[in-house]
């Protein structure tokens, strides 16, 4: 082969600069805890030739798959009614559809059951729609994680309890309503409370990681990771600033959510927000939205142990109105 063939055979600089990444390469994911660590990595030296770089990874989720979730929660509403209005109309053929209506409210198993549809069809909904958007699987979206719920679950769980007999010790100190609305709940019947207490410690602390640890925190963490990105601030802002206040955030819509069933009262409601502020916390620490769910779900079967015990196994229930 001749000198000349050679080079003609030799990539020139034009060719080189025009190299691209292949097609088939798979679109780039978010890193390893970037919500909680710099997304941004030190580039490798720059190789003799020039490369057209790689998109960086997608922030997800993000404010506007905040606010697509919560109009899902309408849907779920409707389907979850219907559902319990249907379930409980095929066990009670009898009874009048406008008095079954007026049941779902005041029969305290009726109304979890309702609950329980709205929230499985919430998921449903939220799988099928976030899937298809961002093209992977929902739970790696939301950075589900279940491994590493599992390899640190014994810690994950002691730190659960502890943090329900921390906050239950702390409420000696604070102003606590006499009868809130949900222990008036639990003393309507045996049967509600043993539903209260399976809704408390399943659908319930599923669904409320999923959708403050899973989609309101990281979308709120991603506008100061994309001002990031855009040069507008730098690691030490997000750090000192965007996470903090992310977290803040999180914890004031969370606590408030609750505070209906604690009879609006500050103190149990302040309680509400130092839980949440530490399940945030194990949601950045770990990236897993499963390790949230470990956490929140042993605080809640605590609480509930405490009043199982006092109440003789929800025998005499008449304990709680004393």
């Amino acid at each position: 082969m001749s000198d000349s063939d050679t080079m003609n055979n030799s990539p020139g600089p034009e060719i080189a600069r025009e190299v691209v990444p292949a097609a088939s390469e798979p679109v780039p994911t978010d890193p390893p805890g970037y919500l909680w660590h710099p997304i941004e990595r030190t580039p490798p030296p720059s190789p003799p030739f020039e490369l057209v770089p790689a998109p960086p990874p997608r922030l997800i989720p993000n404010i506007g798959h905040v606010l697509v979730f919560i109009l899902l929660i309408f849907p779920a509403l409707i389907g979850g009614y219907l559902v319990a209005l249907v379930s409980i109309y095929a066990t009670h053929p009898h009874v009048r559809i406008p008095v079954l209506m007026q049941q779902i409210g005041r029969n305290v198993i009726y109304a979890i059951s309702m609950q329980a549809a709205i929230y499985l069809i919430l998921w449903a909904l939220a799988a099928l729609v976030f899937t298809l958007w961002w093209d992977r699987p929902f739970l790696k979206g939301i950075h589900w994680n279940f491994s590493t719920a599992f390899r640190w679950s014994l810690a994950l769980a002691a730190l659960g309890i502890v943090t329900g007999l921390g906050i239950t010790l702390a409420g000696n100190f604070l102003p606590m309503p006499k009868a809130p609305p949900i222990l008036e709940d639990l003393t309507k019947s045996a049967a509600g409370a043993w539903t209260l207490l399976a809704f408390g410690v399943t659908l319930a602390p599923l669904t409320e990681e999923l959708a403050f640890r899973g989609f309101l925190l990281p979308s709120l963490i991603n506008i100061f990771r994309w001002l990031q990105r855009k040069r507008l601030i730098g690691e030490a802002a997000v750090r000192t600033l965007g996470i903090p206040l992310s977290i803040l955030l999180t914890s004031i819509p969370f606590a408030l959510m609750h505070a209906e069933q604690v009879s609006n009262s500050w103190g149990p409601v302040l309680l509400i927000g130092c839980v949440s502020i530490l399940l945030c916390i194990i949601r950045l620490a770990t990236d897993s939205v499963a390790a949230g769910v470990v956490v929140h779900v042993c605080y809640n079967l605590t609480l509930f142990s405490g009043l199982l015990y006092q109440t003789g196994w929800f025998r005499h229930l008449d304990k709680l109105k004393t």
